[in-house]
């Protein structure tokens, strides 16, 4: 089943991105890499197993050996059984580093929430803050736990796959590449209209978040102005917004699969005419037939798995981006407290005092974080001294 994927929005800034969390990843390397190990030898015995079935039918089947064809299947077996031993070592050891990975990231995330200024949180809603913690942090572990080790593995099986082709069958893996490439085109196409729509999701969604959070903050103020019905319509307007994005966004993405899997379907059929046809005529032997039938039906496995695989990491990174810009705000600079005493003076921490001169007067002043969205509009006040 393909990953969750809430956007394949490329980030802006794909190589800082990609540095800060391989920042984190080096503190993990040793383990890191022997997840590599084991990622590769799962993927190194599956295509040993696939070979298998060349020797097996040649060697035995054909010429009915059967005690040799017991110890072949047995050979299999081990190989198959190492597959899985090395399966589960690698994704036990995997889910256990990406969540220390997590786990440092949400916690710089945190602690560089507490040294933000003001400014920060007046410039956000609470939906985008809250959305750092929940959907980026959540997509993040997802890549990490699943996307690191089916990268690698996708990498090897396609490799591996268009090896062994080429040394069971040279001339049949030339029909084999053009499908390859046919299904690498449509790939290109669907993502590139699919990065549009995954973008808008994404903005609607945090706008949706925001919205759901600070209606149910102020529900009493919204209870005592009455203002239930224009919530709802608001609410509905953000709601068909997100649902129009995320139909269009999918409608691509997910068409991805279906047809990279109708392409090898065609391409396996072609080439299990023509192999026939080369075996009649005694072009090819029947093993080498039957285990390139196998890598030609598995060919379009590690596509998929890659196809998949690198859109999660997209939006997986495209959260991670939105966490690290966070992280690199500037934090607000600690500039001390003062303390009001007697007689209207000010006591600063460094020991000296400063002594209040007399009122403060606002005449009408417009203040915001940014000219086009002002915080205070007109504001006149008097503030005799002493007050607060």
């Amino acid at each position: 089943m393909p990953p969750r994927v809430i956007s394949s929005k490329k980030p802006n800034d794909l190589k800082k991105t990609l540095a800060r969390l391989f920042s984190y990843m080096g503190r993990h390397k040793l383990i890191l890499f022997v997840v590599a190990v084991f990622v590769i030898l799962n993927g190194v015995m599956d295509l040993l197993g696939t070979y298998m079935v060349k020797p097996i039918v040649n060697d035995y089947i054909a010429v009915g050996d059967r005690d040799g064809l017991i110890k072949a299947v047995i050979f299999v077996a081990v190989i198959y059984f190492v597959a899985v031993i090395s399966a589960f070592i690698y994704s036990q050891v995997m889910v256990r580093v990406a969540q220390k990975m997590i786990k440092e990231i949400r916690h710089d995330l945190f602690a560089k929430l507490q040294k933000l200024p003001i400014k920060f949180f007046d410039t956000r809603t609470h939906g985008d803050i809250m959305s750092n913690f929940t959907n980026d942090m959540d997509t993040l572990s997802e890549c990490l736990n699943n996307s690191f080790s089916m990268l690698i593995k996708a990498l090897v099986e396609m490799v591996g796959t268009v090896f062994m082709l080429f040394v069971l069958n040279w001339q049949l893996s030339l029909i084999v590449l053009v499908f390859y490439y046919l299904a690498f085109r449509y790939l290109k196409f669907s993502s590139k209209r699919s990065k549009h729509f995954f973008s808008k999701q994404l903005d609607h969604l945090g706008d949706l978040n925001g919205y759901i959070k600070e209606t149910i903050s102020g529900q009493k103020v919204i209870k005592v102005f009455n203002h239930e019905s224009q919530n709802l319509e608001t609410f509905k307007k953000k709601s068909d917004d997100l649902k129009e994005a995320a139909t269009s966004a999918m409608a691509y993405s997910s068409t991805q699969g279906p047809a990279v899997v109708s392409i090898a379907y065609f391409n396996y059929a072609l080439v299990a005419v023509i192999g026939g046809i080369m075996a009649i005529k005694g072009l090819s032997d029947i093993g080498s037939l039957a285990s390139y039938l196998i890598f030609v039906r598995k060919s379009s496995m590690p596509i998929n798995r890659f196809t998949n695989q690198s859109n999660f990491i997209l939006a997986a990174l495209s959260g991670a981006e939105r966490i690290f810009e966070v992280m690199d705000i500037a934090a607000e600079v600690d500039k001390g407290t003062v303390e009001l005493k007697e007689n209207g003076v000010w006591s600063k921490d460094d020991g000296s005092e400063v002594k209040l001169c007399g009122d403060v007067i606002f005449d009408d002043v417009t203040f915001g974080y940014s000219k086009s969205k002002p915080v205070l509009k007109d504001l006149s006040l008097v503030a005799k001294r002493g007050q607060k």
